[in-house]
């Protein structure tokens, strides 16, 4: 069993929390609100993550790596993204959007985000929950962006041509940029102020 302290803590989203692993620092253990490994939504999410990787190396996606036992229930394990830079844990567009003096122009934000569109349609991969939250800015020694995806990811589609079909992955995930505002920074950011206000 792993032994997980407060220390650890990285932060949490609506149905998980987050640490570091004590003994893997480049690891994070996501571990369920609700202590219970029955959570659908969960469930769901490491079942898409296990069908992605499957033949894939999917370097914009936080690489799954399986459960473990902790201290404080049972933790999925993801890589931890960290900064080039300086190694540190990479914050998220969220943290970036709400900087006043961030080290990067929304130009340069939505170009990176065009790409990790353009990747998740060559891969038909979606991402449901396609937020400022859920997306670490990882920054590469040439002091570049890099998106990662950390949280989010699958469908519930009952006919699935969206994993077939590129053209239904494009059409979805337009809908979902479209949805969450993300043809524009200050338009995300408001949504999302709006969203987590209510």
């Amino acid at each position: 069993m792993v032994i997980i302290n407060e220390k650890d803590y990285i932060g949490k989203g609506g149905f998980q929390k987050c640490y570091i692993h004590p003994n893997n620092p480049n690891l994070c253990l996501k571990i369920r609100l609700k202590r219970t490994n029955k959570d659908p939504r969960v469930n769901r999410e490491i079942k898409y993550y296990k069908k992605i990787q499957k033949n894939k190396a999917l370097p914009f996606i936080a690489k799954y790596h399986g459960e473990l036992n902790t201290n404080m229930g049972v933790a999925s394990v993801y890589d931890l993204v960290r900064d080039e830079t300086t190694n540190k844990i990479a914050l998220t567009l969220h943290d970036y959007l709400k900087m006043e003096n961030s080290l990067f122009t929304d130009e340069m934000f939505l170009a990176a985000l065009n790409t990790l569109k353009t990747k998740l349609i060559k891969h038909k991969i979606i991402v449901r929950d396609l937020m400022g939250k859920n997306i670490c800015c990882k920054i590469r020694k040439n002091n570049a962006v890099e998106l990662v995806i950390v949280d989010g990811v699958g469908h519930r589609d009952f006919i699935p041509l969206v994993d077939w079909f590129s053209y239904f992955t494009k059409r979805k995930m337009d809908k979902i940029f479209i949805k969450k505002k993300l043809y524009s920074m200050r338009e995300h950011k408001k949504w999302v102020s709006f969203k987590y206000s209510n």
